[in-house]
C-alpha cells in the first residue's frame, strides 16, 4: 500500500510540473481573456468561438512533438491518447465538431497564429516571437 501511495505521489508531482511547462499562444489582436477551461472547451470543439468573441481555430503540432500533446491532452483536456481519439472519432462521425487543424512544427504553429487572430495553439516554451500573446495554463 504505501508503495502505491508512493507512487500515485510520484505521478501526481512530475504531472503537475509538466503542466507548468505548457503555454497556449494566440494573436496578440485578440483580445480575449482565457482560462484553462476556455482553452480546454475550444481544444475539443466544445465552443467554436472565444469569450471575447471571433471565431477560434484550434492548432496542433504533429511529428516530432508528439509528447507536447500528450502532455496537454493529459494535463489540460484531462484525457489519455485513446480516450482523445475515442473522443474524436465520435465527434466526428455525429458532425458536432472536426479535431483540430495540425502543422509540422512549433515555428510554423507561430507564424500561423501570427498571422491570423482566430487561431489558438499550445507550445512547451516561451515563444520567442513578439508577435503572440502568452495564455498561461496552470
Amino acid at each position: 500500500m504505501k508503495t502505491f501511495l508512493l507512487l500515485f505521489v510520484l505521478i501526481s508531482s512530475v504531472s503537475s510540473a509538466r503542466a507548468d511547462n505548457l503555454i497556449a499562444i494566440i494573436n496578440p489582436d485578440n483580445h480575449s481573456i482565457l482560462s484553462v477551461a476556455d482553452v480546454r472547451n475550444i481544444f475539443l470543439g466544445k465552443v467554436r468561438k472565444f469569450p471575447g468573441g471571433g471565431s477560434a481555430v484550434p492548432v496542433e503540432i504533429i511529428g516530432d512533438e508528439a509528447p507536447l500533446n500528450e502532455n496537454f491532452d493529459r494535463t489540460v483536456l484531462n484525457k489519455t491518447p485513446s480516450q482523445l481519439r475515442a473522443y474524436w472519432s465520435q465527434m466526428v462521425f455525429t458532425g458536432r465538431a472536426t479535431p483540430p487543424k495540425q502543422v509540422g512544427s512549433t515555428d510554423d504553429l507561430i507564424k500561423l497564429i501570427e498571422a491570423n487572430p482566430n487561431m489558438i495553439g499550445f507550445i512547451s516554451a516561451t515563444p520567442t516571437s513578439a508577435k503572440v500573446k502568452v495564455v498561461p495554463l496552470n
